[in-house]
């Protein structure tokens, strides 16, 4: 996919993930007034079902700018880019899991060290919360790449 229509699609997953979270709130505040018959709570089902999956489609284009960059070679990298892709934020232990699931075999300290890597080519970061764990980034080279994604996807 050439590179000016993977960040068009980008930019419009972005105003469509946008618009849905200004639903989301819109509907969340009517409900909070108690002003949510039937249709209502269907309405809020249905945005966040499609805000989901955007948000996991917005995930699939960032890991495959992400892959892009890449050391060819790099099988370890590649596997812990897709199980952050496909998982969200994740510690090193269950990185760890994530790729032996996809490779047969890991060990935590060739994951640390693959991450630390990444964390340098600015390619991962630390997400924030509780505990250290690593996500995709928001930005490559400063230009945007995601919204930050919720864990639930």
């Amino acid at each position: 996919m050439p590179e000016e229509k993977v960040e068009e699609l980008s930019k419009k997953l972005d105003e469509v993930i946008r618009r849905l979270d200004a639903i989301e709130e819109a509907l969340a505040f009517l409900k909070s007034l108690g002003l949510t018959p039937e249709l209502l709570s269907i309405l809020i089902g249905g945005t966040e079902l499609y805000s989901s999956r955007l948000r996991a489609m917005r995930r699939a284009l960032v890991a495959e700018q992400v892959l892009k960059r890449l050391p060819r070679g790099d099988d370890i990298s590649r596997h812990i880019i897709e199980a952050l892709a496909e998982g969200g934020p994740m510690n090193i232990s269950e990185l760890t899991r994530a790729v032996r699931a996809r490779r047969g075999r890991a060990s935590r300290r060739i994951i640390r060290q693959r991450l630390k890597k990444l964390l340098e080519m600015g390619l991962v970061v630390e997400a924030e919360g509780f505990g250290k764990k690593f996500d995709l980034p928001t930005s490559l080279g400063g230009q945007p790449l995601a919204t930050k994604a919720r864990k639930a996807e």
